[in-house]
């Protein structure tokens, strides 16, 4: 009678704990679901702003939704890593929540801002490129204000941009009279880059004892060969009833100031990149034989 009696208990007992493991199954399963509504994808690597003073690096990221019911972006943090060094670490709150709807991928975009003079303080000297680490979690809300994160991961390189330095060799002077001059201006194109820059174009202009003599685009192929340099001949001729007689003493005295300034225009696989240069040096004269 009582083993019979027991029997049933037991049973019961038994039952109870498989049901409540059961519901910490799902529970669990819920949870992991719900971890998992969330996902971020790296779509691609845009270079933006490349200057010889830094450039911006962003990683465009694909969030996708795969929950019932949409999210809100509200904040992110991360940290980054330059050459296995830490560069950066941060967390940013949105001043507007960025809505990301059910069963959708939203587009985000996560820019990076890095300054060479930052970077080198940071890193140490940096050649032609860096690698650079990015991990951090995004934190999103439902309509229940609940939070959500979701971890990322990503890298990508970018390049140490130099300008171009430019300087110039002595003018040539083919012939020297009363009236003018038959003269070459040559200017010099230095490229530290350890890669070939695409010059487009080359405008100037030209100055002679504060007086322009001569502008306009440089012709022929202007591209700089990478750690490498580039000497462009730019014959004319000078009339000293035209640019006064101050610029005709001045040939006289065999060296007088000089100013070269101008703009060039690169094309490259991060865009066009636009530099500015204006040189001013004496120029010395270098009579032909």
């Amino acid at each position: 009678m009582r083993a019979s009696s027991i029997r049933p208990a037991l049973g019961r007992a038994g039952l109870a704990l498989c049901l409540a493991a059961l519901q910490a199954a799902v529970a669990a399963g819920a949870a992991l679901a719900a971890k998992d509504d969330i996902s971020l994808a790296l779509k691609e690597k845009v270079i933006r702003n490349l200057s010889s003073s830094g450039l911006v690096l962003a990683f465009h990221i694909a969030v996708s939704n795969a929950s019932s019911s949409g999210r809100d972006l509200v904040r992110y943090r991360y940290r980054v890593r330059i050459n296995q060094t830490e560069y950066l670490n941060m967390t940013v709150t949105l001043e507007s929540p960025l809505a990301v709807p059910a069963g959708r991928e939203t587009l985000v975009a996560l820019p990076i801002r890095i300054s060479y003079d930052n970077l080198r303080a940071a890193v140490g000297p940096v050649e032609d490129q860096a690698l650079c680490d990015v991990v951090g979690e995004m934190f999103f809300v439902n309509e229940r204000k609940k939070e959500q994160k979701a971890p990322f991961a990503f890298s990508g390189e970018f390049p140490i941009f130099r300008d171009p330095e430019v300087d110039i060799l002595p003018l040539k002077v083919n012939d020297l009279t009363v009236g003018g001059a038959d003269v070459v201006f040559r200017p010099r194109f230095k490229n530290f880059n350890g890669y070939e820059l695409i010059v487009d174009t080359i405008e100037f202009e030209l100055y002679f004892s504060g007086r322009q003599v001569l502008t306009g685009p440089i012709p022929g192929d202007k591209s700089l060969p990478r750690t490498g340099e580039k000497i462009f001949s730019l014959p004319f001729l000078l009339d000293f009833f035209e640019a006064g007689e101050e610029l005709r003493e001045a040939f006289e005295k065999g060296e007088f100031p000089c100013r070269f300034a101008g703009r060039i225009e690169i094309a490259s696989v991060w865009g066009r990149l636009h530099i500015r240069f204006d040189k001013t040096q004496p120029l010395r004269l270098e009579r032909a034989d």
